[in-house]
């Protein structure tokens, strides 16, 4: 059963997503950047039937987190100092971690911060060190749109639509989508649930330099998840990342672009079995 814990980051107030509180051995799963932790239902559920404790935060201005005071605050460095504060707070000395999209860059980052924590083993879901500027560009612009709706069955047909690339999924699979990206605004409409500045200082012309360096210089086991329709790992980005982490384990996943949702059996099998070594 999950639990809903709200964790003090640097002054501000993040929600928190807990399964199996008690257990040893843990793995924070991160999300990318307009979604929230509720993309970890089906992952965190599985794991923790697993023996492991599952920490999925909602990123600062996403989902029940509280929002910035400034859109400066939404940046990578910024959220990397939320990840020390949430490391601190739960007693976490090493962990796996699951990454989707900016949820895998920031992995990439925290795992080359030995000082911080050890991360054991590292699931990239369809992001690498690089990200073409075109598919940056196509994520700035629906990111920074806010289309309401009256209802949400109307709300829930956009995400139907936007969220495609994620794979299949029942009917109230979608609407627990819908429900957990969405909220009403003041005026009563649905419109999706994150703070519009989130968008503010994404710039679609800039990947961090040093990404690949950092990416070379890692040592700890690493899952490659590719959606095979993804405009944001490319199949060039894929065997570059190949060339500089021979050890790398590969899960394209045909009928997904960017990025796979890891809520169906397809995907989740293939990530416990590479947590778990079975």
């Amino acid at each position: 059963m999950v639990e809903h814990d709200f964790v003090l980051c640097h002054d501000r107030e993040l929600h928190v997503r807990v399964w199996n509180r008690n257990a040893q051995n843990t793995v924070i799963c991160w999300h990318g950047l307009a979604r929230t932790s509720a993309d970890f239902d089906e992952l965190g559920l599985a794991l923790a039937e697993q023996g492991y404790r599952v920490i999925a935060p909602d990123t600062l201005g996403r989902g029940l987190s509280q929002w910035a005071q400034d859109a400066s605050e939404y940046q990578i460095s910024n959220y990397l100092t939320h990840v020390q504060d949430l490391i601190r707070h739960y007693g976490i000395s090493q962990c796996d971690w699951v990454g989707t999209s900016m949820g895998g860059l920031l992995g990439l980052v925290v795992a080359s911060m030995t000082d911080t924590v050890t991360i054991n083993k590292l699931v990239l879901n369809d992001i690498g060190p690089e990200v073409p500027t075109s598919a940056l560009a196509r994520i700035a612009e629906y990111v920074a749109e806010f289309p309401e709706f009256d209802r949400l069955s109307a709300f829930e047909d956009r995400i139907r639509q936007l969220y495609a690339p994620f794979g299949q999924r029942s009917d109230q699979q979608w609407r627990n989508m819908a429900m957990a990206c969405g909220r009403r605004n003041p005026q009563g409409r649905w419109t999706s649930h994150y703070d519009p500045k989130v968008a503010v200082p994404f710039d679609p012309t800039k990947t961090p330099a040093d990404a690949w360096s950092v990416f070379a210089a890692l040592r700890c086991p690493i899952l490659l998840v590719h959606g095979k329709e993804s405009d944001v790992l490319t199949d060039a980005i894929v065997a570059e990342m190949k060339c500089q982490q021979p050890t790398l384990q590969y899960l394209p996943i045909a009928g997904c672009g960017h990025a796979p949702g890891l809520h169906r059996p397809d995907h989740i099998g293939p990530v416990l079995a590479f947590l778990t070594d079975l």
